[in-house]
Parts: C-alpha cells; structure tokens; sequence
C-alpha cells in the first residue's frame, strides 16, 4: 500500500509530464505537419494526414506508458467487453440521429450550409482511404482527445466536468475550418463522445461509435458527391 508520502511523490512526478503531454496533445495536431512532409495532392495530403495522425496516437501512447510509466488502463484503454460493443453500436445511433437531425433541421434553421470543399477532401479519394480515414480519427482521435486528454485534465484539476469541457473545446477547434454545418454535427458527437467516456471511462467503446458513425457518414456524403 502507497503512503501518503509516496502519493505526493508520484504525484509531483506526473504533474510536469502530464503538462508536457497535454502540449503534445493539443499542440501536434496544429502544425500541420502532413503540408509540410507529403504531397502536395488531394491525395498525397489525405494519406499524409492518416500517416501523421497515427503517429500522434502511437506517439500518446509511447508517453502514458513509457514516460509516464502508466498502464494503458490510465488512458481508458481495457479489454473490451459485449458491453463496449453495446453501448458502442448505441451510440452510433445516436450519432448518426443527431447528424441527420442537424442536416435537416438544425444547421438549415441557422442559415448553414455544408462546406462540400471540406466533405469532399474526405469522400473524393480512393475507397481504401476514405475507410482508412475512418479507423484512423475513431482510434487516434480518441486516444488523444478523449483517453488521454480528458484523464490528464481530470488529474490536474481534480474535477471531472472540467476536464471534459476543455476536452471538448479542444476537439472543436480541431474541426472548425469545416463550416457551420459540419460543426454542428461535430458539437453533437463531441457531447456524445465526451458523456459515453465520462460515463464508462471505456475508450475502445468510444472507439467504435467514432469509427461506425464516421463510415457511415463518409459513405453516404461520398453517394451525393
């Protein structure tokens, strides 16, 4: 059993690398490294992008666990169970309600319009990558913006609902350049997100509602574009 001593101990050694992991977090994904190291391409860009972004995700992971010399389960990753597909497939129905209530109604009442510019960088491209794209921002997304961001902000702050909100503004900034509309859905699967972590602390959970809701979207943009 840990002292009290040695709790303060620990915690005075994971204070400055969580700090330096947030940074990394947060910052990484606005340098836009994939312009500066791949092609400059529709398609060169989009599998630049994927490239970079599973970087970010092995690079978050390598942290919590060898820097931070914590288990997995500190970033919300454990083994999955029929609940995590459960609650997973549950909350892909509720994101893709919500889409189709933002398309129809929500986003057209505030006077929206979808940036096709932005869809279309998604769903224009070869099949494998519009799928890959997919796996890609349901897995590393999560890792960063929900695992890893919000149980580092919760230990820092001490205070759960704070660490989901900056989580959460975070993530929307990440997705703003996509228009009105896109933001709409995105601020819908952002509280989505954010209530299925905070609720099941299960990542792969999580996962899965990004990954399905994310194919089905693309798919059905890809068919009208």
């Amino acid at each position: 059993m840990m002292t009290d001593d040695m709790i303060m101990d620990e915690r005075r050694r994971l204070v400055p690398l969580a700090l330096i992991g947030l940074l990394l977090t947060f910052g990484l994904p606005e340098l836009g490294l994939q312009k500066l190291l791949f092609a400059d391409t529709p398609v060169g860009q989009r599998i630049g992008r994927e490239i970079v972004w599973i970087a970010f995700g092995v690079l978050v992971l390598l942290w919590a666990t060898l820097v931070e010399r914590l288990p997995l389960s500190s970033i919300g990753i454990r083994r999955p169970s029929w609940g995590t597909l459960g609650w997973g497939l549950a909350a892909t129905f509720a994101l893709m309600a919500t889409a189709m209530l933002s398309f129809a109604v929500i986003a057209p009442a505030l006077g929206f319009r979808q940036n096709m510019a932005a869809t279309a960088v998604i769903t224009q491209v070869p099949l494998w990558l519009m799928i890959t794209t997919a796996f890609v921002a349901g897995i590393s997304e999560e890792i960063l913006y929900r695992g890893y961001a919000i149980e580092r902000l919760e230990f820092l702050t001490g205070n759960r609902w704070i660490a989901g909100l900056v989580a959460a503004a975070a993530f929307l900034i990440l997705h703003v350049a996509w228009g009105g509309t896109q933001m709409v859905v995105v601020a819908f699967g952002t509280i989505i997100f954010v209530g299925l972590y905070l609720w099941r602390r299960d990542l792969p959970c999580v996962m899965i509602a990004h990954i399905l809701a994310d194919m089905i979207g693309f798919t059905l943009a890809r068919m009208q574009t």
